[in-house]
């Protein structure tokens, strides 16, 4: 059907021990379908140790389909390793275009596919502003499509004036982004727990007595809706930010709380502590963690033909580093040296340049909590000791705020204390939590 041959269906499933039998009893991977693609194409998109077999059995790799499309074009749909992959061969270049004036990174834009637009955008492998044959550039298939990271990646790259530039219909990025998707989802979830935290503090306020029950109901609730979500966002696959905001949550409300209800007499103690922290967690959301320069890369990882060669798995293989005890990390797009772990409350990793500075921001954190439950215990005994222990309820519901950051910083102090004795653990046999696993 459609022209394909037994080894195009296994090159498309990336069945490798099929492939390894075809090949070996004589099947020619230069055969093309109905759309001119051949089984190395098809293999192009996936699995390296195919691509590696194919060559070996003479596969052309200058053979393009009915399209123009040659090889590079089809593996950009396979990621970075199997581009630089061919990129290696030195048969192809980052500017070939189809007979449309497509590039790879009109393709990788127009899947949305970060990471391969990220690979291309560095070191001045393709350019932003080349246009196909309908005028429009990789930003302007992106905004189309709806791609958000793509186009930030794109917009980091280019600069701004490119939002002005027009296709031959006359219509700019800005213009065929108004038929996708926008930016504004990204900054909903980064401040919805602050607001939604908010809305039901204001909400319960209202009902009096009724509102401790209000809170019970609601935060609940709140934290499933937050603590169920992954790393990536489900529509944009963009680092999740929600755990970002819920720790700033959790400092806004707090001290809120703290000054605006309990008021303690250490008031310029604490002060002078929650300064510490504020200033502690801006420099660990800035600070690199420790990103490998391309310099410092290991040359044992630097040829995917290599690995190939000696049975080793292409996994093992990035385009930008990967030395003993460094890791790359999907969600910054970074590898990082002695790389920890990527800390989803601060969307960001944590390696040898900020480690010691996330552990100290950690345990200003906890002093920061336990002098916050101290303190509003002792306000809610004093309370609690000046009114009828008949009327709880009451109580309670009048006082709903303070107790329910009491049960939040008092949660959040266990899960400190366990968080810090993983990191001494790691620490006390000379690695990270993340190699000592």
């Amino acid at each position: 059907w459609g022209g394909f041959t037994p080894l195009h269906y296994a090159a498309l499933h990336g069945n490798c021990s099929l492939v390894d039998l075809f090949l070996s009893n004589g099947a020619d991977p230069n055969l093309t379908c109905n759309a001119g693609q051949s089984a190395f194409h098809f293999a192009c998109q996936g699995n390296i140790d195919i691509i590696h077999k194919m060559i070996k059995h003479g596969a052309d790799l200058r053979v393009l389909d009915h399209q123009g499309k040659s090889s590079l074009h089809h593996a950009v749909t396979g990621g970075s390793v199997a581009v630089h992959y061919l990129w290696e061969t030195e048969m192809f270049r980052f500017t070939d275009t189809d007979i449309h004036r497509v590039t790879p990174l009109h393709m990788a834009a127009s899947t949305g596919n970060t990471d391969m637009v990220q690979y291309l955008l560095r070191d001045q492998r393709c350019a932003v502003d080349v246009v196909d044959q309908k005028g429009a550039t990789s930003l302007h298939v992106a905004a189309e499509q709806g791609c958000v990271e793509v186009c930030w990646t794109l917009l980091q790259k280019a600069g701004c004036g490119i939002l002005h530039e027009k296709n031959l219909s006359g219509l700019t990025p800005l213009d065929l982004s108004k038929r996708g998707k926008t930016f504004v989802l990204y900054y909903w979830t980064l401040f919805f727990p602050s607001l939604s935290g908010a809305t039901i503090l204001v909400v319960a306020s209202m009902l009096g007595a009724y509102g401790g029950l209000l809170c019970g109901l609601l935060f609940p609730w709140l934290a499933r809706s937050i603590f169920t979500q992954y790393h990536r966002m489900a529509i944009y696959q963009l680092p999740n930010p929600i755990y970002l905001g819920s720790l700033i949550a959790a400092l806004l409300h707090s001290l809120f709380c703290f000054y605006g209800k309990i008021t303690p007499a250490l008031v310029q103690v604490s002060t002078v502590h929650f300064c510490i922290v504020l200033s502690l967690f801006c420099k660990v959301l800035t600070q690199d963690p420790g990103t490998l320069d391309r310099a410092d890369a290991d040359p044992r990882f630097s040829c995917i033909a290599d690995l190939a060669e000696k049975n080793q798995s292409a996994r093992r293989f990035c385009p930008y580093c990967e030395p003993d005890y460094t890791k790359h990390c999907k969600l910054c797009d970074v590898c990082v040296q002695d790389y920890d772990h990527h800390c989803l409350f601060l969307n960001r990793c944590i390696g040898q340049a900020n480690h010691r500075l996330f552990l100290f921001f950690i345990l200003s954190m906890v002093i920061w909590h336990l002098l916050f439950v101290a303190t509003a215990t002792s306000y809610l005994y004093n309370k609690m000791s000046a009114s009828n222990l008949s009327s709880w309820l009451t109580f309670l519901g009048g006082e709903f705020w303070v107790t329910a950051m009491v049960v939040m910083n008092a949660l959040t102090l266990l899960w400190e204390v366990w968080l810090l004795t993983e990191q001494f653990h790691a620490i006390a046999i000379a690695t990270t939590t993340y190699f000592r696993h």
